[in-house]
């Protein structure tokens, strides 16, 4: 590369071309650089060394197409294939992630409200199997329901127990949403009995019997939007919700009211306990074999105090 940068110098005057009376000698005349000045001996190792501007401007100008593929710096060639490398060992690892979300979605898409456990509650029966030693119920139970036209969201959300009658198949027990009245559906066994009681009627009161045919499974109006009932928090894979099959079993001349019921729970009373009394507001409530006995006496019409 020195004869290069030496020929570029000749071709180009100077002021140091000039003798030192100023007269520019003739071309064939004009003396020769010796490549003896100290000053240029040693060319830098790299033409970019050369300081100032119009050097490395002119060295560039001056080059041939050849000349320039062939003095390409070396070191950027193999700088790019690692980095070709690089890329080539990231682009197997996204396969790898993708085809792990389609197991994660077949996975939870499997997943029915049919396979789902019921939530582990301490029963509020008298034990796990609502049977004594001798196998009769020991915890019985109210489930009210509104016999008048109500409507919900465009829903008409009544239910009697002429409806119940009415039913060919298990009615599923759905709407609840207290936690206290489902925990006292989750404690329910096949073979139950309880009162059939119309809440916000005239009178309200008890008006039947029903029978629970289907223990505790997902309330599926909870997954419905259009349901009146519907309940966003509750997912088909973890249900917040559960429900009840029931039938019909029998229905009273006449309704048993609470205003009746209210006379015998006074303290001292019968049905001084009686959750129905206690906790009004609850949907789906409890009675003891006691409080059973008695109640269905008064709706039969028996006095018990005769």
């Amino acid at each position: 590369m020195a004869p290069k940068r030496k020929a570029t110098r000749q071709s180009a005057p100077t002021e140091n071309s000039k003798n030192i009376d100023g007269v520019e000698p003739p071309k064939s005349k004009r003396p020769k650089r010796n490549g003896t000045n100290t000053t240029r001996t040693k060319p830098p190792k790299n033409e970019d060394d050369f300081g100032g501007e119009a050097d490395s401007t002119d060295q560039r100008n001056l080059k041939t197409p050849q000349e320039s593929h062939s003095s390409s710096p070396p070191p950027e060639k193999p700088t790019k294939p690692p980095k070709r490398t690089a890329k080539s060992t990231q682009k197997p690892a996204a396969p790898q992630t993708k085809a792990a979300k389609p197991s994660s979605t077949k996975s939870s898409a499997a997943k029915t409200s049919s396979s789902v456990v019921p939530p582990t509650i301490t029963t509020t029966a008298a034990s796990e199997t609502n049977r004594d030693a001798n196998g009769a119920q020991q915890t019985f139970w109210l489930l009210k329901a509104e016999p008048l036209p109500r409507y919900e969201n465009g829903h008409n959300v009544s239910f009697s127990i002429d409806d119940l009658a009415g039913c060919t198949k298990a009615e599923p027990w759905t709407g609840v949403r207290n936690f206290q009245a489902r925990n006292n559906m989750l404690s329910m066994r096949t073979g139950d009995l309880g009162f059939f009681y119309h809440s916000n009627a005239k009178p309200s009161g008890i008006a039947g019997i029903l029978r629970v045919v289907e223990e505790a499974k997902p309330d599926e109006t909870a997954f419905d939007p259009e349901d009146p009932y519907y309940d966003k928090k509750s997912e088909q894979d973890k249900p917040k919700w559960w429900c009840v099959g029931v039938e019909f079993v029998s229905k009273y001349d006449e309704v048993l009211s609470l205003a009746d019921i209210k006379e015998h729970s006074g303290k001292g009373g019968e049905l001084e306990n009686l959750q129905l009394i206690k906790n009004g507001r609850l949907s789906v409530c409890k009675v003891t074999r006691e409080e059973w006995v008695f109640l269905k006496g008064l709706a039969e019409g028996v006095d018990k105090n005769e």
